[in-house]
């Protein structure tokens, strides 16, 4: 992956810890958070009327808690294996990727189907949202690629090698 991406990616992980703490957990754990979050969480989704935020089913709400569980330590990871050019970031690329990709199939869906959402606000909210399948396909992309996904890592010439073992 060239600079630019590799910055993009890491400006999405650290933006998306934050989030993932202090907005998506409260559709979960809301009433364990300060009054002040709680606040800008009601005043996001009243804003915005993000009907599914404000009144969460028990499957986005499962989905939710595998984010906290599985993708939050994966940002800190992705950072700093995005920021160090660690190859290591390849096969869990490809877990984070597949497995976010899948969880936002039915929250787009909600919001594109949605019948008591005006065009305007479904154009809204599924513009919030598909950031966050759009980066996790990128990050699987990349990841399945063949060979090393950092454009500066170094490689082998193999029949240089090769040579040099007979």
């Amino acid at each position: 992956m060239n600079s630019t991406i590799r910055i993009a990616l890491l400006v999405f992980f650290a933006t998306h810890i934050p989030i993932t703490l202090f907005v998506d957990g409260q559709a979960v754990f809301g009433d364990l958070y300060p009054r002040i979050a709680r606040e800008t969480y009601a005043l996001y989704i009243t804003t915005f009327n993000d009907n599914l935020m404000a009144k969460p089913p028990l499957w986005l709400k499962s989905l939710i808690v595998s984010e906290l569980l599985l993708q939050l330590p994966f940002f800190f990871f992705a950072c700093w294996a995005l920021m160090k050019k660690k190859e290591s970031l390849k096969l869990p690329g490809i877990v984070y990727g597949a497995h976010t990709a899948t969880t936002m199939i039915p929250i787009l869906s909600h919001f594109a189907l949605a019948e008591d959402l005006k065009v305007e606000e479904k154009l809204v909210l599924v513009g919030f949202y598909l950031p966050y399948l759009l980066f996790p396909l990128l990050m699987l992309f990349i990841c399945l690629g063949e060979g090393p996904i950092f454009d500066d890592y170094p490689r082998i010439n193999r029949q240089h090698a090769k040579a040099k073992l007979y």
